[in-house]
C-alpha cells in the first residue's frame, strides 16, 4: 500500500506544505506543493511572538491541515525554525497548533537545520568537498563537508529579514549601509575559523539561492530549466548584485527571476553569499534547489546516515526514474549488460581512449533509453530526451543530464544537431562526437534485445581477417535480433571507422 505524508516547514520568512506519495517500490513523488508567506521574523517583538504573528501561523497551518484531511493523510511532519525557535513563547504556539489543528511541530535546533541542509545536499549533488549556506528569514546555516562527510556545522541567530531590518533603512542602501552590513558579517564567519580560505565550492540553498538562480539564467538566456546544481562564479554573483543595488523595491521587484514577495530582503541575502565567498576565498557559488524539507525527507525515507559515494545517488535516482516512468526493467538491464560489454571490449583492444567518466554516461542512457515509451511509442526518442533534461536527475550537473538525454535519445546525426544547438551554452562541439560513438553503441545493444526476451545473452568481440566481428550467443537460430542487426552495425561502423560485422552462436553451437 501506497504512503501518503506530508513535510510542513514553519520558516520565519515562509510556511511551507510538501505533500509526498511513496509506492511499495520505494519511489516518492510530490504530489502537491503550497507555500504562504508569513514573515514571522517580522513579528519578533522584545523575544517573543506578538499576536498577529501567532494569528498568522494558525491560520496557515489551519489551511495546511484542510489541504491534508481532503488528502486523508495523518502522516506529518512538521517542522519550525528560527523564528519560533528564538521566541521566548515558541513553546506556547506550537502547543496551540497542536491544539487547534492536531499538527505536532516540532522545534528544530540551529545544528538540526544546518543537518538537513547537509543531507540535502549530499543526497543530491555531485560534490566531493564544499560549503553550505541555508539563508532564511531569521537564521543561516552553514556546513563544512569533505569526501562527502560531515565535519563542520554552525547557525548564525540572522537571516535575511533580520539582516535587512538591522542595516538597510531605505528602498536603496547606501554604502554605508552595505559597508556596516558586510563588516558584521566578516565578523560572524570568524567565529567559524573553519570557513576560512577553503577554496571549495559554496552550495546556496533556500528561496534567495533559487531566485538568483533565476534572475541569472533569465539575464543569460540559459537554455535548460533547472536550477538544481546551477554554477555561478563569484564575479558573476557580485555582477547581479551590483545591478540590483541601486534600484529602488519597485524596480526591483519587476527584475526577472526576483519573487516580488523576496525582493525587499533579497540584498541582504545575496551580500551574505558574496560575503562568504570572500571569506572562504571560493570563486565557485552552486545553488541547490534542495534544502531543509528534502533533507528531512532522505531521513524519512532513507535514513540518517549520508551516501557515501556519488554513484549510490546516481543508482537511486536511476531506480527511482525507472521505476516512475515504468520501465521494463529486465530489458534495460540487458541493454546496459551489452552495452557495457562493448564499450569495455572495445577498450580492451585499444580501440578508444574513453574512461569511467563516458563508461558512467552510457550506463545511465541504457537504463533511461526507454523513458519515454510511457507517453507515446512513436515519438519515443522524443519524449525521452524531454524527460531526461528537464526532471531532475538528482546527483548529476547540468552537462552530465543533458549528455545523457542524448546519447538515450539519440537515432540521427541531425536530431542531435539540434539538441547541441540549442543547448550550446552547455554542451559543446567536442560533445557530438562523444554522444555520436556512445549513441550508436547503444542503438545496437538496443537492437541485440529488440525483442525485449534476452534471447541474445552475451557478446564477443574478436578479430578476424582485419576486421571485427561481434558473436552474439543466443538462445536459438532465426532470432529477430539477427535480422535488425545490419543496419546499426553499419552505422556504428561508420561512426567509430571500424568494420564490424556479426555472427550468431547458439548455445547447442557452444556444446
Amino acid at each position: 500500500m501506497n504512503r501518503n505524508f506530508g513535510v510542513i516547514d514553519l520558516g520565519s520568512n515562509t510556511a511551507r506544505l510538501v505533500v509526498y506519495e511513496q509506492d511499495k517500490q520505494g519511489l516518492v513523488t510530490e504530489v502537491d506543493n503550497i507555500k504562504r508567506g508569513l514573515r514571522l521574523s517580522n513579528h519578533l517583538q522584545n523575544g517573543r511572538m506578538d499576536d498577529e504573528g501567532v494569528a498568522k501561523t494558525i491560520h496557515g497551518m489551519r489551511q495546511f491541515k484542510e489541504l491534508l484531511d481532503a488528502r486523508n493523510i495523518n502522516d506529518i511532519i512538521a517542522v519550525a525554525t528560527a523564528a519560533v525557535r528564538q521566541a521566548e513563547n515558541g513553546h506556547e504556539l506550537t502547543q496551540r497548533i497542536n491544539q487547534e489543528t492536531g499538527i505536532a511541530v516540532r522545534v528544530l535546533s540551529g545544528e538540526d537545520e544546518a543537518r538537513y541542509g547537509y543531507l540535502a545536499v549530499i543526497n543530491s549533488m555531485k560534490i566531493e568537498e564544499g560549503i553550505t549556506i541555508d539563508i532564511g528569514g531569521g537564521s543561516t546555516e552553514v556546513t563544512y563537508f569533505r569526501n562527502r562527510q560531515l565535519q563542520e556545522s554552525f547557525s548564525f541567530p540572522f537571516g535575511i529579514v533580520t539582516l535587512t531590518q538591522m542595516f538597510f533603512q531605505g528602498d536603496i542602501p547606501t554604502e554605508t549601509e552595505f559597508y556596516q552590513l558586510r563588516s558584521f558579517l566578516s565578523r560572524s564567519f570568524s567565529s567559524c575559523p573553519w570557513l576560512m580560505n577553503k577554496q571549495c565550492p559554496v552550495i546556496a540553498i533556500g528561496g534567495t539561492a533559487r531566485n538568483l538562480a533565476k534572475i541569472h539564467q533569465r539575464s543569460v538566456q540559459y537554455s535548460m530549466d533547472s536550477f538544481h546544481h546551477y554554477p555561478m562564479t563569484g564575479w558573476q554573483l557580485t555582477t547581479i548584485l551590483e545591478q540590483l543595488s541601486p534600484l529602488p523595491l519597485e524596480a526591483r521587484r519587476q527584475v526577472p527571476g526576483i519573487s516580488k514577495d523576496r525582493a525587499d530582503v533579497i540584498l541582504a541575502g545575496l551580500t551574505v553569499f558574496d560575503s562568504l565567498l570572500s571569506y572562504a576565498d571560493s570563486t565557485e557559488l552552486i545553488v541547490s534547489s534542495k534544502g531543509l524539507r528534502d533533507g528531512i525527507l532522505f531521513e524519512t525515507v532513507w535514513g540518517t546516515e549520508a551516501p557515501t559515494s556519488i554513484r549510490e545517488i546516481h543508482e537511486r535516482s536511476i531506480t527511482q526514474f525507472m521505476n516512475r516512468y515504468q520501465i521494463d526493467k529486465a530489458h534495460a538491464y540487458q541493454v546496459k549488460e551489452h552495452a557495457l560489454s562493448l564499450f569495455d571490449q572495445l577498450q580492451a583492444h585499444d580501440l578508444h581512449k574513453y574512461g569511467s567518466f563516458e563508461r558512467d554516461l552510457l550506463e545511465a542512457s541504457a537504463l533511461l533509453h526507454d523513458v519515454g515509451r510511457t507517453i507515446n511509442v512513436h515519438e519515443s526518442s522524443e519524449h525521452t530526451f524531454y524527460l531526461l533534461s528537464h526532471v531532475l536527475l538528482a546527483g548529476y550537473t547540468h552537462r552530465e543530464r543533458l549528455l545523457i538525454a542524448m546519447i538515450a535519445a539519440f537515432k540521427s546525426n541531425k536530431l542531435l544537431q539540434s539538441q547541441l544547438t540549442k543547448h550550446a551554452d552547455i554542451v559543446c562541439k567536442a560533445d557530438k562526437n562523444l554522444v555520436e560513438r556512445l549513441g550508436h553503441l547503444l542503438l545496437l545493444a538496443r537492437m541485440l534485445d529488440r525483442s525485449m526476451s534476452q534471447a541474445i545473452h552475451s557478446i564477443q568481440l574478436v578479430e578476424r581477417d582485419q576486421h571485427w566481428v561481434i558473436e552474439c550467443q543466443g538462445k536459438r537460430a532465426g532470432l529477430l535480433e539477427y535480422s535488425l542487426l545490419d543496419e546499426p552495425l553499419a552505422k556504428l561502423s561508420k561512426a567509430w571507422k571500424l568494420p564490424i560485422t556479426f555472427l550468431p552462436v547458439t548455445d547447442t553451437d557452444k556444446t
